[in-house]
């Protein structure tokens, strides 16, 4: 058994997918931090220490030499140059770069100038050294050339230094444009990601918006043309589910309201076709008790009492208890019945035949269906031809397990005028001023069972002949 999906609100997925999308954008950023900054910082690292290399060769070179100058030629003392500070500047510097150089390379020649530097001190010591200035081995001069040679030699080292940090400083370089342009590519990659999921997201959000609402209009639209069953699916965001369970229950209200009416109303036809059956019922005990007076005032004893029979069966199956539904059986002589009478007052122009198959006689039938059809038959078909007319009533089983009533006479038949206004009168809702009897039974025949009533087809002169078709039904 498979889940139902639950509902989600759109509020919550549009954060979602917001969340998602920073987090993608992010990307880009991390790596920066990750791999182009420490780059770019160890980058920036060797162009200071080709800096302070190049402050070296100029601080031990040109600087110095004025210095030492000054100091040879007699133009100052040794205590007042400016050498011992530029010593220690190139010193400091040294130690810097051979702390922080990375390469084996470049840390060989920081520490070769080291020892340059430690020797150029040396021979600036000596130069000051008062013993040295009383010598007669060293002539000032001789000592400046030491110190040029071996300030010459350092700037060789550290040009040297300057070679191999150009090239750490071009192979970093190649790392950082690498990075950058793979950088570049992610993050075009990532772009394209992000729009293909932001548009993906829209168009599921603009789906679960859209579906839920067509349905809505679906069950709307069915709700109007009588469809009453319609109801809408749960939606797949929480901000429609309200609206959807209200619509669903306004068409269930909205069902039972019509069923309730619909109740209400079969209850009112119900009553309204009794009130007819009622007035059908005094006309014919009129009719009958004055036959039973004429057959005993002619002396007639035994019609008299076929008749009394006959009329006690009738009233007897009439009643049945209260119950609307009889057996065909039951029907059967309850029409026989009635045919039996109206044969002793129309013996001379009625003849009668009943024909119904006998499997039919078990089921049940809503009473006095046939009866009305035949008092119909008498009073308007045979009455009204001339010579003796016939009366058939005939019942057959279908394959569909239903059955067919018929009931035929060979009296006078409808115009078609009269059989087109007969037959819009059985299909509309108000009771005819004429021709109730047929009215009531069709209209019982709708209610009840749910068929389409009565079928009438006559010829004037002819006959006419009324039919109805009801489910096989037992108790």
């Amino acid at each position: 058994m498979t889940r139902a999906k639950r509902p989600r609100s759109i509020h919550r997925r549009l954060r979602s997918a917001y969340l998602f999308l920073a987090g993608l954008l992010a990307v880009p950023t991390v790596l920066l931090l990750l791999f182009l900054l420490p780059t770019t910082a160890r980058y920036h690292r060797h162009i200071s220490y080709i800096a302070d290399a190049r402050d070296i060769v100029e601080l031990s070179g040109a600087r110095l030499e004025s210095e030492l100058w000054d100091i040879v030629a007699g133009n100052q003392a040794f205590a007042d140059g400016g050498q011992t500070r530029i010593m220690d500047e190139v010193s400091g510097r040294l130690d810097r770069l051979l702390y922080e150089t990375e390469t084996y390379e470049s840390r060989q020649q920081v520490q070769a100038a080291a020892r340059l530097v430690e020797t150029l001190d040396g021979y600036i010591s000596q130069l000051g050294a008062p013993a040295y200035r009383h010598s007669a081995m060293y002539s000032d001069e001789q000592m400046l050339r030491e110190i040029r040679s071996v300030s010459a030699l350092l700037h060789t080292v550290l040009q040297e230094y300057i070679y191999i940090e150009i090239g750490v400083i071009a192979d970093i370089n190649g790392r950082l444009r690498s990075s950058a342009i793979a950088i570049t590519l992610l993050a075009g990659l990532l772009l394209l990601a992000i729009l293909t999921l932001a548009i993906d997201s829209c168009r599921a959000v603009q789906r679960d918006i859209q579906q839920p609402i067509g349905r809505l209009e679906t069950m709307a639209g069915q709700l109007a043309a009588g469809h009453l069953e319609a109801r809408a699916a749960p939606p797949a965001v929480t901000e429609l589910d309200a609206l959807t369970q209200s619509l669903n229950a306004m068409a269930d209200q909205l069902g039972e309201l019509i069923d309730s009416r619909i109740a209400d109303q079969r209850s009112l036809r119900k009553a309204e076709l009794r009130t007819l059956q009622a007035q059908i019922t005094p006309h014919f005990i009129y009719n009958t008790l004055d036959t039973i007076v004429w057959l005993a005032q002619q002396k007639e004893h035994e019609a008299v009492v076929d008749i009394t029979m006959a009329l006690t069966q009738f009233f007897r199956i009439s009643l049945s208890g209260g119950s609307d539904y009889i057996t065909v059986d039951r029907e059967l002589s309850h029409v026989e019945s009635y045919l039996k009478i109206q044969a002793v007052r129309y013996e001379s122009i009625m003849r009668y035949r009943i024909d119904v198959e006998d499997e039919l006689r078990k089921y049940q039938i809503l009473k006095l269906l046939l009866q009305p059809l035949v008092e119909n038959a008498i009073y308007h078909g045979v009455k009204k031809k001339r010579g003796r007319g016939l009366i058939t009533v005939t019942g057959r089983h279908n394959p569909d397990h239903t059955m067919t009533f018929t009931v035929a006479d060979t009296g006078i038949g409808m115009t078609a005028e009269r059989l087109a206004e007969i037959r819009a009168g059985l299909d509309s809702d108000d009771a005819p001023r004429a021709g109730f009897g047929l009215y009531n039974v069709s209209r019982r025949i709708r209610l009840y069972y749910g068929g389409p009533g009565l079928r009438i087809e006559s010829a004037y002169r002819s006959g006419t002949s009324i039919s109805f078709t009801i489910p096989c039904q037992t108790e």
